[in-house]
C-alpha cells in the first residue's frame, strides 16, 4: 500500500486514541447524533398540529414517516459503502449538512406533497452518519470499551427524542410547528464545520493499540499514520464480495433479524406514542404537555437502558462470549408483557410506570448490538457491516411500520378516519400496536437468545481476517 503524507486532515494525535482527542471526537459525534434524533422527531411531537393545520390523515402520517425510513433504508447501503472508501468524516460532515438542510425546508411545507418530499430528503442525510459515525468511533476506542462507548453514544439519541417531542409538541401547541423546525436545523450547519475538520482515525487504530499495549510495547508515530490505499481506503475486496462475506456472518445475520422486528416496534411507537396520548378516549393529554411528558419518559428511560446495556453486556461477557447478542434478546422477550400492560392500561400512573419499564427494556439493547456489529467484522468493512444490517433491518422492519399501523388503525375505525378527526382514535391505535407489536418483540426476543452461541466464533473469524491482511 502507498502511504499518503500526513496532514491535519487525515492524521492523528501523535499519542493516539490514549489521548483526550477521542473524548474530543466523542462529544462532537454525541451532540451530532441527538440533533440526529432531535431533527428526526419534531415532527412527531407536533404531528398533531401539523395535521389539523394542513389537514393530513392519520394514515397520511404513517406514509409521511415511512417516507423517511424508506429513503433512509434504501440510502443506507451506498452511503455505508462510500464510506468504507473515503475518510468517515467528510461522509458524516456531508450527510449533516444535507439533513440539517432539509429540516428547515420542512417549515415551508404547504400541504403533503411538500412535508412528504422534504422528510425523504432528511432521510438520505440522516442514512449515512450511522455507519460512518459507528465505524470511526470504533477506531477510537478499543473492543473491551467499545458497547459501553455504544451505550453513551446512544444517551444522545433518547435526549434527542426528548428535544424533538418537547420543541415539536410545545411550538405546535402554540401554533409555530413551523419554527421548530427552524430551531432544530441552525446547529446542525455549525457542527457540520466541527466535524469536517476532524482528524480521521487510522482503520483498526484503536483494538491495534490495545494489542501492542498488551504485548509491552506502545505505537510508534509512523504506525499512527494513516495507511490509504490509491483510489480507495483499506477496501480489499469488490462491492459483491464483501456483502456476500458480510451475509455469511451468522452473528450479524442474528443481530439484524433481532432488529427486523425491534425496529417495526420502536419505529411505530415513537411515531403514535405523542397522538395515541392526545386521544380522548385514552388519556386526552394537551398538545404542549404530551411532548414533554413523552419526551421525558422516554430520555430518562432511554439513558437508564442504554447504559445498563453497556455496562451489563461488558461485565457478563467476562464468563460468557456471547453475551452482547444475549442481552439483546432477553430485553426484547421480557418488554413483550411489560408492553402489553402498558398499551391495556387506563389508569396513567400504571401506564406511566409500564411504559418507563419497556422503554428500559427496549433501550438495553443499542450499545451492545453496534458494539457485536463492529467486533465480528474486519475493520474495513465496519460501515459496510451498519449499511448491510440497517438496509435489511428498514426494508423488513421499520421502513413501513409507521403506514402500516395506520392503515390498520383506520381500517379498526367503523368511521373510516372520523375517529382520528375528533380525537378518538386511541382505541384503534392500542388494538393495532398490540397486534403488531408484541408477536414481534417475542420472535426478536428468542433470536437474540438463540443466536448467543456464534459470537465468539465470529470474533475470532473476524480477527484472524484482519491479521491475515496485515
Amino acid at each position: 500500500m502507498r502511504k499518503i503524507a500526513s496532514s491535519p486532515e487525515v492524521s492523528v494525535a501523535a499519542t493516539g486514541t490514549r489521548s483526550r482527542y477521542p473524548r474530543y471526537v466523542f462529544s462532537i459525534f454525541f451532540i451530532i447524533n441527538l440533533l440526529n434524533f432531535l431533527d428526526r422527531n419534531i415532527f412527531t411531537g407536533a404531528s398533531n398540529a401539523i395535521a389539523k393545520d394542513l389537514g393530513l390523515s392519520l394514515g397520511q402520517v404513517g406514509y409521511i414517516a415511512s417516507a423517511f425510513l424508506i429513503v433512509y433504508t434504501i440510502a443506507t447501503i451506498p452511503l455505508g459503502l462510500w464510506a468504507d472508501r473515503v475518510p468517515r468524516k467528510n461522509v458524516a460532515a456531508v450527510c449533516l449538512a444535507i439533513w440539517s438542510i432539509a429540516t428547515a425546508w420542512t417549515s415551508l411545507a404547504t400541504n403533503f406533497v411538500i412535508i412528504f418530499l422534504s422528510r425523504m430528503i432528511l432521510g438520505i442525510g440522516e442514512a449515512g452518519y450511522y455507519p460512518a459515525g459507528s465505524a470511526l468511533l470504533s477506531d477510537f476506542f478499543s473492543r473491551e470499551k467499545r458497547a459501553r462507548i455504544m451505550s453513551w453514544w446512544g444517551v444522545a439519541q433518547y435526549t434527542g427524542i426528548f428535544l424533538g417531542f418537547a420543541v415539536g409538541g410545545v411550538l405546535g401547541g402554540l401554533g409555530l410547528w413551523r419554527q421548530a423546525f427552524l430551531v432544530a436545523a441552525a446547529p446542525g450547519l455549525v457542527m457540520t464545520f466541527l466535524v469536517w475538520r476532524i482528524r480521521e482515525p487510522r482503520r483498526n487504530q484503536a483494538d491495534e493499540e490495545a494489542m501492542l499495549e498488551e504485548g509491552g510495547r506502545l505505537p510508534s508515530i509512523e504506525r499512527e499514520q494513516p495507511a490509504l490505499v490509491e483510489g480507495a481506503t483499506a477496501v480489499k475486496e469488490s462491492i459483491l464480495k464483501q456483502c456476500w462475506y458480510l451475509l455469511h456472518i451468522k452473528t450479524l445475520l442474528v443481530l439484524t433479524l433481532v432488529q427486523i422486528f425491534a425496529f417495526f416496534v420502536l419505529s411505530a411507537n415513537v411515531t403514535y406514542l405523542p397522538l395515541y396520548l392526545q386521544q380522548a378516549d385514552t388519556f386526552h393529554l394537551s398538545q404542549q404537555f404530551t411532548g414533554i411528558y413523552s419526551g421525558g419518559v422516554i430520555v430518562l428511560a432511554g439513558i437508564v437502558g442504554n447504559l445498563s446495556g453497556g455496562y451489563i453486556s461488558d461485565l457478563l461477557g467476562r464468563y460468557f462470549k456471547g453475551a452482547r447478542v444475549l442481552v439483546c434478546g432477553l430485553s426484547f422477550l421480557i418488554s413483550a408483557p411489560t408492553f402489553i400492560v402498558a398499551v391495556l392500561a387506563r389508569d396513567f400512573i400504571l401506564f406511566t410506570i409500564f411504559l418507563f419499564i419497556t422503554v428500559v427494556l427496549f433501550s438495553i439493547y443499542g450499545g451492545p448490538c453496534t458494539a457485536a456489529t463492529q467486533d465480528v467484522v474486519p475493520s474495513w468493512l465496519r460501515s459496510s457491516a451498519i449499511a448491510v444490517s440497517m438496509l435489511l433491518a428498514h426494508v423488513f422492519g421499520d421502513a413501513f411500520a409507521p403506514a402500516i399501523i395506520g392503515v390498520m388503525a383506520t381500517n379498526f375505525d367503523p368511521t373510516h378516519g372520523q375517529h382520528f378527526l375528533h380525537n378518538m382514535a386511541g382505541g384503534d391505535l392500542g388494538q393495532a400496536l398490540l397486534i403488531t407489536c408484541a408477536p414481534a418483540l417475542v420472535i426478536s426476543g428468542i433470536v437474540g437468545i438463540i443466536g448467543a452461541r456464534w459470537l465468539q466464533r465470529d470474533i475470532a473469524a473476524g480477527e484472524a481476517l484482519e491479521k491475515s491482511r496485515q
